[in-house]
């Protein structure tokens, strides 16, 4: 593959114990996929640095991939139990051990992009899950401390569905390609970064975002990020390796599910020339 492929996934999926429906045992087993095929696993952050830096060689030398979580669920970062469940390893627990076990040159680790309103993510963890408190900023801080995980932002409330309200002039939902205006950019980007330095501490801030689904308004992209300051570059989704002709405020990424559900299919989706 020539750039660097994002894989992305979800914490919260977890219906099952096979890889199609349960992004942690897919976690698991791309971990060893990405190993095998010959690629390390980089931080977004070192991606966004190097494509700022205009270093077209780093990006066509190959051999190199980025990982990020959607959402914030903690299941992100802490181990789940649930009587009369097997134990679901946290993200950070399945980058802990593929590190310990096959001791890459540098440690895998990933960004968490989270959803920061606290009183969405109470409401999201009783209509989303199952009311246990399951969802809640309490980890951002011990997460980048512990080194594996980074923490971008994916919007004040998401403009989820399950919300029964959120900050928007005209309630939309669902569709962050609606974020078309001063006012809702400053309320769902400004005030969700604001609050995830203001937990996690200035000095962590990665001043990365993602759309929410992935759905960027051409006045988020064309206006509103290029002219702004505190984010350094934002994520979408689009199925494409990052090259350094990506465009800075809509990167690509890969989502588990949608561009491929089996070790197989992301074996393809890595080989070169893809």
């Amino acid at each position: 593959m020539t750039g660097i492929p994002v894989l992305t996934y979800h914490s919260l999926h977890a219906p099952g114990d096979g890889y199609a429906s349960n992004d942690h045992v897919a976690l698991a087993a791309d971990l060893v996929t990405l190993m095998e095929a010959g690629y390390e696993v980089v931080s977004l952050g070192e991606i966004v640095d190097r494509l700022l830096q205009r270093d077209a060689d780093w990006f066509m030398s190959g051999g190199k991939a980025g990982i990020s979580f959607d959402d914030g669920c903690n299941h992100d970062f802490l181990d789940f139990s649930h009587p009369g469940l097997p134990t679901l390893k946290s993200f950070n627990t399945l980058l802990a051990e593929f590190n310990r076990r096959h001791a890459p040159p540098r440690p895998a680790r990933a960004t968490s992009f989270v959803i920061a309103s606290p009183v969405a993510t109470e409401i999201l963890d009783r209509t989303c899950i199952a009311g246990r408190g399951d969802w809640h900023s309490g980890w951002w801080r011990d997460a980048v401390q512990g080194g594996l995980l980074d923490i971008g932002s994916h919007g004040w409330d998401h403009l989820h569905p399950s919300l029964p309200f959120v900050c928007h002039t005209r309630g939309a939902r669902d569709d962050f390609s609606q974020v078309d205006n001063a006012h809702d950019a400053a309320m769902q980007i400004e005030q969700a970064e604001a609050y995830i330095r203001q937990v996690i501490g200035a000095e962590h801030a990665t001043g990365l975002f993602a759309y929410p689904g992935g759905k960027a308004s051409r006045y988020l992209v064309e206006e509103y990020f290029p002219a702004q300051g505190l984010i350094r570059a934002a994520f979408g989704t689009g199925g494409q390796p990052v090259s350094i002709q990506s465009n800075r405020w809509h990167l690509p990424r890969y989502v588990c599910g949608e561009h491929w559900s089996s070790p197989a299919e992301l074996a393809v989706l890595l080989q070169p020339g893809r």
